[in-house]
């Protein structure tokens, strides 16, 4: 048996899976679907100069395969082209290259290293997650989309550098990258998806910059290190959970353009102790700083009009709260159990107090509410003593 074969026609993908080299003809335009997947000999190929399409797991699982060269006409990789390739140790995009199908390269564990061609301009889904071995990617100048969960479980990533022509970071696309120390993010960047880097416990900072409109929920959800966050002028939604346990957080500042807080965006940030809310926003969702026990005072801009259900809830540091003009409605255990909260005045516009609102707020020695609430809930102020109920006003 030979050590090398040339493909020069189709019908040579026949029974040619036992060699350890495979060269290709100029007479190759595709190589076919599944021609050399689950291979235990081939160790290189050399891709050749008139081949466009790699079909679906052509390598796949060709475990003892250690190296790929991309011929110049390559323009296509399609799903599972090289996924599980476990022997694998970098790969060079050709320059023609358009599309990295999904899985192209998933499951590659021992890939060290990527550099993305110039021409590439979608990463699609799962493309390299679990290349656990993976330190070095160079996105190449045409990218515009990161597909879901294209580098996730990319454990060794220690930094990626987010292009200008990337417009899209699609969900869980660096999810769980534990070694992601560096992001920078290019001004093309639009979107930031869902649990797009949560779980990246070495992220210690990000600048969110300005014309990303949306970080969508769980975005960095769990990014225990992340201490730092600047949030973009043009940003209008924080998703639900997006910065939720993100332990090391000390300081928010909340973009003058956002106007939706999303449900539990910022809870369980136990070491939030201040933040300042911007003048666009409109809503802080249900839960958004919950059990955010270091928190202690916040300036709710005149912007806003809804507290939903919990938005403070057992933040014990709070001792501050002021109230924007234009607050209408302070829903259902808004402020629950902040035991330091000392004192309140509810705006002139506000409604509706909603049941337990503030149960629990033991320290509390005076409130004063605004002239046109018309209703407060159940136990709105529960735990209240009949003394300090004697300090309770109204406008």
């Amino acid at each position: 048996m030979g050590q090398t074969q040339t493909i020069l026609c189709n019908n040579d993908f026949i029974n040619c899976k036992s060699f350890q080299k495979v060269t290709f003809g100029d007479n190759i335009d595709t190589i076919i679907q599944s021609a050399f997947e689950d291979s235990k000999s081939i160790q290189s190929v050399i891709i050749g100069p008139n081949v466009k399409t790699i079909d679906s797991y052509a390598f796949s699982k060709c475990t003892f395969l250690k190296s790929v060269t991309f011929g110049p006409s390559v323009e296509t990789i399609k799903n599972g082209a090289f996924s599980e390739c476990t022997s694998l140790k970098s790969v060079t995009i050709g320059p023609n290259v358009k599309t990295i199908g999904i899985n192209a390269f998933q499951n590659c564990k021992s890939l060290k290293s990527v550099i993305i061609g110039p021409s590439v301009e979608i990463i699609d889904n799962d493309a390299f997650s679990g290349c656990t071995s993976l330190k070095h990617v160079i996105l190449g100048t045409s990218v515009k989309t990161i597909g879901s969960r294209a580098f996730e479980n990319c454990i060794s990533l220690p930094s990626i550098i987010i292009k200008n022509n990337i417009q899209t970071i699609s969900s869980r696309a660096f999810e769980n990258c534990i070694s992601l120390s560096n992001v920078t993010f290019g001004y093309g960047v639009r979107l930031i998806g869902s649990h797009a880097f949560s779980g990246c416990t070495s992220l210690p900072s990000i600048r969110i910059e300005p014309n990303i409109k949306t970080i969508d929920c769980n975005a960095f959800c769990g990014c225990t290190s992340l201490s730092i966050v600047k949030i973009g002028p043009n940003v209008k939604t924080i998703g639900s959970y997006a910065f939720s346990d993100c332990i090391s957080l000390k300081s928010l500042t909340i973009g003058v353009d956002v106007e939706l807080i999303g449900s539990h965006a910022f809870s369980n940030c136990t070491s939030l102790s201040n933040v300042i809310i911007g003048s666009s926003v409109k809503i802080i969702g249900s839960h958004a700083f919950n059990e955010c026990t270091s928190l202690s005072s916040v300036i709710i801009g005149n912007s806003i009009e809804i507290i939903k259900s919990g938005a403070f809830s057992n933040c014990t540091a709070l001792q501050n709260v002021i109230f924007g003009f234009y607050i209408k409605i302070i829903e259902n255990h808004a402020f629950w159990n902040c035991t330091s909260l000392s004192s309140i005045t509810i705006g002139p516009n506000v409604q509706t107090i909603g049941s337990y609102a503030f149960s629990g707020c033991e320290a509390l020695s005076s409130v004063t509410i605004g002239p046109n609430v018309k209703t407060i809930g159940v136990n709105a102020f529960e735990k209240w003593t009949s003394i300090k109920y004697n300090n309770l006003s109204f406008c």
